[in-house]
């Protein structure tokens, strides 16, 4: 991020142009684009019932489906209904039309070459319809949006009004269109039902004047109720026999009538008496002869009633017959009638139906025919305007704001990609933040930038041991000593302070009692011996050579424990030498004899020696300068060493950092 805004604030001015540039485009735009209205009209789709066909089994469409909403949503955009709307509004001859000023394009067409406007044609007055008229279903509901744009606001409103009235007209035309094939048919059929049912009531009619039956169904009703009753009155006829019968029976046992009930109860009281008169007196006392000859009174008396009784239930009984027999004639007659009747009935009822059957067909056909009558006469559709389109008072484009944010924010990012964004990408590392973000590895040590000042050793860290930089060696130490044994010093490009770095590691080890050996592996511009001893003496190359011992070649620094592996005599080939498996048996012998082994090599980008020694150490540490190595340098070396190696780096060194917010300067009190 610190990159990024030093980038940026380096760079500010160009942003600033850029931005003002989009700004002066987007003022221009806004200059020669004209402005545009929209009118809309809302219109619900409504669930009719077709009024010309009534078949039961007919499949009518459900206008609250999907389907059919889309499909009413298709009719209202499509070409043939736009064509027509703009004939009926002589779109192409409206000045509110021909007066509409073109847009960027049409402008900047217009001051390379000036042409004459021709008229539009068909097709080209459907694509301008196409390009102002869009059609949109509210999703969820029946309602569905007519939008008109245009640089006129009246004319875009008229058009969207437009739109809903010729669609509802042409559906009329076409409900008009459809039911007149059906109406002609509806008017022949209604004449063929008519005859049929003239022929059917002159057939029953002759029929009711041949069996004299004008009123057959009331006479059925009047015999039917006669039969009722006569049923009734039989069966009443029956029941009092009956009686009469039982009666007649019981005449020659127990008493009937009540007279005869009244002298049998008086017989026995008198009865009862006598006894009792019988205890007192004799059969010849005057009151015992008096009360027997009562009772001999009464039982005359009760023969007489029972003969009269007799006489009296004999002649009811012949009477109670005599009528149930004039019932059953009576019935018998009516049945007869009945019958006859039925006989009759069964052509009349047969008649009846089919009279019946043809007036209900010619009243269906007729009503069906009025319906289409007065469908013909009314002008309906499939939908409802709810809510007509109104003169817009606002434009919805161009929106000037946004033009002008868009405008700044595309200057701003054009900006950005032609100057920041590059030099981003090249841009070297400030501090230690960014370099971890971009190289992914840790950094194991920051080097303030020093004033190097010629010493005994030309060692810094001996040199100048209370400085900042100086600490920050002795740190880069603690991260890596207990690390491995063998590491090896390497830097993206030239100039970078890795031979610095190395030879002071090396040197800090050494302080701290480990028997460090230090080898120039840079065959190509060796530096360590001319620093440490004055001149380049044999070395690294002698050894890999078999020209020396390991032994022989190693010399003792002035500090205690350091020993040094100058580079050699100079060759034509080092790469092919670093490469040789000589030198792995070389570093394999110094870590017998030596704690560490620290390694100085050259520029990774520049030459390929460090790559083909990559491989032969423990860890490698890759030296950044800060504020100069190109960040993407950087990069590709730690890509091409990743790769060498089969490893990432054990981190990265920030060398040369300059004192301040970047830096650790804040923390030099401490030394």
């Amino acid at each position: 991020m610190g990159t990024i805004l030093g980038v940026i604030r380096r760079r500010i001015w160009w942003l600033m142009v850029f931005a003002l540039a989009a700004l002066a485009l987007g003022f221009v735009y806004l200059k020669l684009t004209p402005a545009v209205f929209e009118a809309r009209t809302v219109v619900q789709v409504e669930q009719t019932t077709q009024a010309v066909v009534s078949v039961q089994d007919a499949v009518r469409e459900d206008l609250k489906t999907v389907e059919v909403l889309k499909t009413i949503e298709q009719n209202l955009a499509s070409t043939a209904l736009l064509l027509r709307v703009a004939k009926v509004v002589k779109f192409e001859e409206d000045a509110r039309f021909t007066g509409e000023k073109g847009g960027l394009m049409s402008t900047l067409n217009g001051l390379i070459k000036k042409e004459d406007k021709e008229p539009l044609t068909e097709a080209g007055l459907i694509r301008t319809m196409s390009d102002r008229v869009k059609v949109a279903l509210r999703r969820g509901t029946r309602l569905i949006d007519v939008t008109v744009s245009g640089q006129n606001a009246e004319l875009a409103r008229d058009i969207s009004l437009a739109v809903v009235s010729e669609y509802a007209q042409l559906i009329l035309e076409q409900k008009l269109a459809a039911s007149k094939p059906i109406y002609g048919h509806l008017v022949s059929e209604a004449e063929r039902l008519k005859k049929q049912l003239e022929a059917s009531e002159q057939k029953l009619q002759a029929y009711r004047e041949e069996k004299h039956a004008v009123s057959l169904e009331q006479t059925q009703n009047i015999v039917v109720a006669t039969l009722q009753d006569l049923n009734k009155s039989l069966s009443e006829a029956r029941s009092v026999r009956m009686k009469i019968e039982s009666d007649v029976t019981a005449l020659t046992g127990s008493a009937v009538t009540p007279d005869m009930v009244t002298l049998k109860q008086r017989i026995a009281e008198q009865e009862a008496e006598l006894a009792s008169l019988g205890e007192r007196y004799d059969s010849k006392n005057p009151k015992y002869l008096q009360a027997q000859s009562e009772i001999d009174k009464l039982k005359l008396s009760l023969s007489k009633a029972t003969q009269d009784a007799a006489e009296v239930v004999k002649a009811s009984l012949a009477a109670a017959k005599e009528t149930e027999q004039k019932l059953v004639k009576a019935l018998q007659e009516q049945e007869n009638k009945a019958l006859d009747l039925n006989k009759i009935s069964v052509q009349y009822n047969t008649l009846s139906r089919e009279v019946e059957s043809d007036r209900v067909m010619h009243e269906a056909v007729l009503k069906q025919l009025k319906e289409t009558q007065i469908v013909q006469g009314l002008e309906q559709g499939a939908i409802r305007i709810v809510e007509p389109a109104t003169v817009p008072d606002r434009p919805v484009s161009p929106k000037k704001s946004m033009a002008l944010a868009i405008s700044l924010v595309l200057g701003l990012a054009c900006g950005m990609v032609v100057c920041v964004i590059p030099a981003v990408f090249k841009a070297p590392f400030m501090n230690v933040e960014d370099a971890e973000h971009q190289l992914v590895i840790p950094a194991v040590g920051v080097i303030q930038k020093v004033r190097m000042k010629r010493g005994d050793h030309h060692i810094y860290l001996v040199d100048n041991p209370r400085t900042l930089a100086a600490e920050s060696l002795r740190s880069l130490r603690a991260a890596l000593c207990d690390a491995g044994r063998s590491f090896m010093f390497c830097s993206a490009v030239p100039g970078e302070g890795k031979t610095f770095c190395t030879v002071n590691f090396a040197a800090a080890l050494a302080l701290e009692g480990h028997r460090t050996l230090l080898i120039d592996a840079d065959l190509r511009m060796p530096s360590i011996g001319g620093q440490l001893f004055g001149k380049e003496r044999p070395g690294l190359a002698d050894v890999v050579k078999g020209k020396l011992s390991l032994g022989d070649a190693v010399q003792a620094a002035k500090i205690d424990k350091l020993y040094v592996l100058t580079a050699g005599t100079a060759i034509a080939g080092p790469a092919e030498l670093l490469a040789s498996p000589k030198l792995k048996a070389m570093l394999e012998d110094a870590l017998k004899e030596y704690d560490r082994v620290v390694i100085d090599s050259a520029p990774i980008l520049a030459v390929s020696d460090a790559l083909r020694m990559s491989s032969h150490v423990e860890h490698t540490v890759l030296v950044v300068r800060a504020a100069k190595t190109p960040g993407s340098a950087v990069a590709r070396a730690l890509h091409q060493l990743t790769k060498a190696a089969g490893k990432r780096p054990a981190g990265f060194v920030l060398n040369q950092v300059s004192s301040g917010p970047i830096g650790y300067g804040s923390y030099g009190s401490y030394t």
